[in-house]
């Protein structure tokens, strides 16, 4: 089982993107992994990229979703240890089955796909952001004078 959803920034030379997915690392244990995936131009103009694993959260257990009882006083870093020293004690050793799914889990084609549209954008020199379809999804900003925010200086 994996769902993604992904984020995209682009930085001079490099375009960064986000992703979070759902990995079932265990038949009883599924766990939300980050990464982030580095598309960028190296010193000799050729094109790279690097998936990294970010962070991982713990999602369910026994096919249950995390639940903060009352002994975790509403801390949900209390249930997450509480969850995982169960994992612990059940001689599940959560790091290793993380890493172990995490690994190969961003598709090749999404990355090969990344670098051609990073290729593309730099051939082109356009905003990259002009090329994701979550374009549609355009966060208001100050500074494009869409957020209702935005104090106009001759209104």
């Amino acid at each position: 089982m994996s769902r993604m959803h992904w984020n995209t920034l682009k930085l001079d030379k490099t375009l960064i993107v986000n992703t979070d997915e759902i990995l079932e690392v265990h038949p009883q244990i599924t766990v939300k992994v980050h990464h982030m995936i580095s598309v960028y131009e190296n010193d000799k103009g050729e094109i790279e990229s690097s998936v990294e694993m970010v962070d991982s959260i713990l999602q369910s257990f026994m096919g249950e979703p995390l639940r903060i009882c009352e002994r975790d006083e509403g801390s949900r870093y209390k249930m997450y240890q509480r969850y995982r020293e169960m994992i612990y004690d059940l001689g599940i050793d959560l790091d290793i089955l993380v890493d172990e799914a995490a690994v190969g889990s961003i598709p090749a084609a999404l990355v090969n796909q990344l670098e051609n549209d990073f290729q593309m954008m730099q051939e082109n020199n356009a905003d990259p952001l002009d090329n994701i379809v979550m374009k549609e999804c355009e966060v208001p900003t100050i500074l494009k004078g869409n957020h209702p925010g935005n104090i106009k200086v001759n209104a």
